[in-house]
């Protein structure tokens, strides 16, 4: 650590200016002052940006720290099982020490609103979906039915973190409702 030294010089001098020169002695006194800061550490996440990538999908956001995703047109009309989406979001980061970054899925994947699990006749009340989440040249997939996926960065790191969610197109035809997940991405300092 860089210390700051400054020195301070005290000069004493005499009223007796109609004395002869004579040598005089400076007083001089000499304080050390140290400057110190902390940086504490932490990772600080951005607001959320759509990228161009963006099929039967659209990135509303709800401020710094949420947003959602619509899907327009969620099942086929013809055949009624899910159409197929896709949608790639960019969320600035930066991390001044090592961090983890783990993706969680509430409902395992989008699942009807007061769904049962009692469908029949061949129909489903849910459709699993995948993230995969890059930063910093490490990609980890979450399968929704997994619920969640977390991985590890050794130091510090600044970019864009990629999330990118795909529905596929699904087999089976989706009960009649809405249907919904909550995803969290979370970003924490391991000290």
């Amino acid at each position: 650590m860089r210390a700051l030294h400054l020195t301070a010089s005290l000069v004493l001098a005499g009223l007796a200016l109609a004395q002869p020169a004579q040598a005089q002695e400076l007083n001089r006194g000499t304080q050390r002052l140290e400057v110190l800061g902390t940086a504490s550490s932490g990772c600080v996440a951005g607001s959320v940006q759509a990228s161009s990538t963006q099929v039967n999908a659209i990135y509303v956001s709800g401020g710094p720290s949420d947003g959602s995703v619509t899907i327009p047109i969620l099942v086929d009309p013809n055949t009624a099982a899910t159409l197929g989406s896709r949608i790639v979001l960019n969320l600035p980061v930066v991390c001044n020490t090592s961090h983890n970054i783990s993706v969680r899925s509430f409902n395992g994947g989008l699942t009807r609103d007061g769904a049962n699990g009692r469908a029949t006749g061949g129909f489903s009340e849910s459709q699993a979906y995948a993230i995969d989440v890059t930063w910093q040249a490490q990609t980890a997939r979450l399968e929704t039915a997994n619920r969640t996926v977390a991985f590890v960065v050794p130091r510090p790191a600044k970019g864009e973190v990629t999330v990118d969610i795909n529905v596929p197109r699904g087999t089976r035809p989706l009960v009649a409702g809405a249907y919904r997940d909550a995803v969290v991405v979370e970003i924490r300092p391991n000290n």
